[in-house]
């Protein structure tokens, strides 16, 4: 098995409703070929464990629960929901997601991982997000 790494951040502000793929930015760090920048998605191939770390900062334009989550070929990860709340209108909220994915052998195609504002509207601040093929 190959080792892969991909890091993409982005930090333009990026104003979203609720249930919204969150725009990653672009690449700052790639090594091998098991991970790649899609358009909004990293795409990985390859049999093995993917772990994903990603932060994501939302000033959300309410109060109440802001919550993103991770979601592999438009399914959420299971244990992916990360959920905060905020008692102010556009208090920024920074919430983690740490998984692993696995991909069993003979994979034809690629899998497209993307992060998803499911509640919380308002601005997506900063996004860093990290997935390493070990």
């Amino acid at each position: 098995m190959s080792k892969s790494l991909i890091q993409v951040v982005n930090t333009t502000s990026q104003t979203l409703t609720d249930n919204s793929t969150i725009g990653l930015g672009t690449a700052t760090r790639r090594y091998g070929c098991n991970c790649r920048l899609n358009g909004n998605a990293i795409e990985i191939n390859g049999e093995g464990y993917f772990l994903v770390d990603a932060t994501i900062t939302v000033a959300p334009t309410a109060v109440g629960t802001v919550q993103v989550a991770l979601y592999e070929n438009g399914s959420i990860v299971p244990g992916s929901l990360s959920t905060g709340s905020v008692s102010t209108a556009n208090n920024p909220v920074t919430l983690p997601i740490v998984a692993t994915i696995r991909r069993g052998c003979c994979c034809e195609s690629a899998d497209n991982i993307t992060l998803v504002l499911i509640s919380g509207a308002g601005a997506v601040t900063n996004v860093s997000f990290r997935v390493e093929k070990s």
